[in-house]
């Protein structure tokens, strides 16, 4: 039975790395223009909606305002609001 000898030598292991790392960083490139989102984006991201059976609150959360719907009907009736003056409110 003969054995079998698998020999590299440091010139073809210093290629197979260098080809395998310029291989991988052209994979995982991203081009500048993803890298910031659009204006347009950023803004519908700024608004978080919770709901529950009973209430429904929108919150801006850029500015920190919000609006509610406390009794949960068909017809809403919004109240609005900002936290800044619930919390000079609520700190007296």
């Amino acid at each position: 039975m003969k054995s079998i000898n698998i020999a590299i030598d440091l010139r073809s292991f210093s290629l197979g790395a260098f080809t395998l790392g310029i291989l991988l960083t052209f994979i995982n490139f991203k081009p500048n223009r993803h890298a910031q989102p659009e204006p347009a984006v950023v803004d519908t991201r700024r608004f978080q909606v919770v709901a529950s059976e009973h209430q429904t609150i929108i919150l801006n959360t850029k500015t920190g305002r919000f609006i509610l719907d406390p009794f949960g009907t068909n017809k809403p009736k919004w109240v609005i609001g900002d936290f800044e003056e619930v919390q000079k409110r609520d700190g007296k």
